[in-house]
């Protein structure tokens, strides 16, 4: 912008003998008696409070989320999330019983979308359709390189 702010205030319904204007564009535009250098400190101190030191990546990490209800007659739904990466990844999701024998396996497949958020529900049979016991069970994610095995809890 070339020129000066002075049309500003009356742009923005200011009565102020001062004015402090971020456009559309990223520009600043203020008018009044200040030192050049405080507002410019301002501004700075602003922006940085604005910017994050350590970026949050969205499904950084393969995840096996709780699932809900725990515990649970006869359904649970099992939430995961699969990372953000290239091609598709190998993604086995299974019951086990205490001793580590396969009751369910609910997912074998390769996934071509990873990164984004899954869910399965387990209704508390086995591969055969057959109703389990009440007990603990574990749920195991294999996710490419990653392992992830969460508790159960089915009651009737």
């Amino acid at each position: 912008m070339k020129g000066s702010a002075a049309g500003i205030p009356a742009a923005y319904a200011c009565t102020y003998d001062y004015l402090f204007v971020i456009g559309g564009d990223g520009i600043v535009i203020w008018r009044g008696n200040y030192n050049d250098a405080a507002i410019r400190d301002a501004i700075d101190q602003g922006l940085e409070s604005l910017v994050s030191p350590t970026p949050v990546i969205p499904f950084g990490e393969n995840l096996l989320l709780p699932n809900y209800p725990n515990p649970f007659n006869p359904l649970t739904r099992i939430p995961f999330e699969l990372a953000l990466g290239d091609g598709d990844i190998p993604v086995t999701l299974q019951i086990l019983d205490l001793r580590g024998r396969i009751v369910s396996t609910l997912i074998d497949d390769r996934f071509h979308q990873p990164g984004r958020r899954y869910e399965v529900t387990w209704d508390g049979t086995d591969n055969a359709g057959r109703r389990q016991p009440s007990g603990i069970y574990f749920v195991q994610l294999h996710a490419g390189a990653t392992d992830r095995i969460r508790t159960l809890t089915l009651v009737k």
